[in-house]
């Protein structure tokens, strides 16, 4: 049992060790306070109390910030953006987020193939903001949500569009993600700014449903994940309406598993209405000479980026406008500038460059990466320590790839073995494979197939498992 009359004496050596005053013991969660530190801090009596220890140990693993109160303001509202945000406002540190998003809800954009299909599950899109941070124990305190765009981007603030706003920052976040290219509807199966609320984000949807049921055709250029969810719900939800999937390959499946790609090709010979256009890179110019009045070009992905191009960060762009980040999420460049999801790309120390999405493919998946390691960064950016690129080894999962590694004594690895792919293509039918087993991957395509698991992130961010919207 710990003497609890000898709390003060471990707090006064504590903040002789690290300069601080008038602190409590619970504000020993701060970072490079760790477990060898506090107990070299104290007398040899006091060490042997195992329970406080133990309860040390576990402070360790989730460090609160204390501190001088730091600045942290994150631009986007998309998938990473916020798991960050809800990640950071678990803990009690002495930081002040403000997220800068015109849009009042997070749009789950991989379901809405789902929610053109089936017009009555478009509400399942939409998970309000509120109702994220209501659940989060300290976003009152922490967390700001600015209904704005932003114009303008330093290195010390950034600058809003509509009521000019200036917010200065310690850490920035640009986590805006990307989108399709303009001409098309394939801009709409991501949440833009638009539809700035979610009951307009649900109307949005279920008109784009109404304009696909009635049309003459519908083109899909690209035969990515994407392509082929969105030909195949269609095609299954509208039998009456003509479907084009144009792909530059030459079949269905290119560089998938044998089993999958046969069950790929198989399904959309079920669907009478769906015909494959092989071997064309396929334009919106294409649409009139196939007869079709609906295009979607789903191939191609434009980084949401253009507020840094007048700025100092504009040198942090590539030439297609996405963010150069290192392996730790930092922009190049802009030590206290983060940038996570679609709109980066990540260069290794010998120049190669990855897309963030391959990469959370690679090592980790979205959450994971924006919840453990860049909220974790920010963390230790405020702090001035060191940085992490990956997630700790005991939080890799299954499905995450491992380094494949050649034969040769040296045993330097050649590549990576990726996790596959799972791909819904109705309410009642799925591919998928993982890590190289196809019945694995079908029985998680068999999961993901019925809601694209839009209730269960939906309980995990709010506990309701919506819809949130009629």
């Amino acid at each position: 049992v710990v003497d609890m009359s000898r709390l003060p004496v471990l707090s006064r050596a504590l903040d002789s060790r690290h300069g601080t005053r008038g602190t409590s013991i619970a504000n020993h969660r701060r970072p490079g306070v760790v477990v060898e530190e506090v107990l070299a801090a104290v007398s040899p009596s006091e060490q042997g109390m195992g329970c406080l220890a133990g309860c040390l140990s576990r402070n360790r693993r989730r460090r609160v910030y204390r501190g001088e109160t730091k600045r942290v303001v994150i631009v986007g509202g998309g998938f990473a953006a916020v798991h960050m945000c809800e990640e950071l406002a678990k803990q009690p540190h002495d930081i002040k987020i403000t997220m800068i998003c015109p849009n009042d809800h997070l749009d789950i954009a991989w379901a809405s193939p789902r929610a053109i299909a089936r017009p009555e599950t478009a509400n399942r899109n939409v998970i309000p903001f509120h109702k994220i941070f209501e659940r989060s124990k300290h976003a009152a305190s922490m967390v700001t949500h600015v209904h704005d765009t932003v114009a303008w981007v330093t290195e010390t603030y950034v600058e809003t569009a509509m009521s000019c706003e200036k917010y200065e920052y310690d850490v920035l976040v640009i986590g805006t993600g990307a989108t399709y290219a303009e001409g098309s509807e394939a801009k709409r199966l991501k949440s833009n700014h638009t539809s700035i609320s979610g009951k307009d984000r649900v109307k949005e949807l279920r008109e784009l449903a109404h304009r696909v049921a009635s049309a003459k055709g519908v083109m899909v250029v690209g035969a990515g994940p994407t392509g082929i969810e969105l030909a195949a719900e269609l095609g299954a939800a509208y039998p009456r309406v003509p479907i084009k999937l144009v792909t530059n390959k030459y079949e269905i499946g290119a560089g998938m598993p044998k089993p999958v790609k046969a069950a790929l090709q198989h399904a959309f010979a079920s669907r009478p209405n769906v015909s494959i256009v092989a071997g064309e890179r396929g334009s919106i110019l294409d649409a009139k000479r196939l007869g079709c009045d609906v295009a979607f070009m789903c191939a191609g992905m434009e980084p949401n980026t253009s507020f840094l191009g007048a700025g100092p960060l504009k040198a942090s762009l590539d030439e297609r406008g996405f963010v150069k980040t290192g392996p730790s999420g930092v922009v190049f460049g802009f030590p206290s500038v983060f940038a996570l999801g679609d709109c980066a790309k990540t260069y290794d120390g010998d120049g190669a460059m990855e897309m963030m999405s391959e990469r959370y493919r690679r090592e980790h998946d979205t959450e994971k990466f924006a919840r453990r390691v860049c909220a974790g960064n920010v963390l230790a950016a405020l702090a001035g320590e060191a940085l992490v690129d990956k997630a700790p080894a005991q939080e890799r999962k299954w499905w995450h790839a491992v380094p494949r590694f050649s034969e040769s004594a040296t045993g330097t690895g050649d590549g990576y073995v990726y996790p596959g792919a799972v791909i819904s293509l109705s309410p009642t039918e799925s591919v998928g494979y993982v890590r190289g087993s196809v019945a694995r991957g079908w029985f998680m395509a068999a999961r993901k197939r019925k809601d694209l698991w839009r209730m269960r992130l939906s309980k995990k961010l709010t506990g309701h498992d919506g819809p949130h919207y009629t």
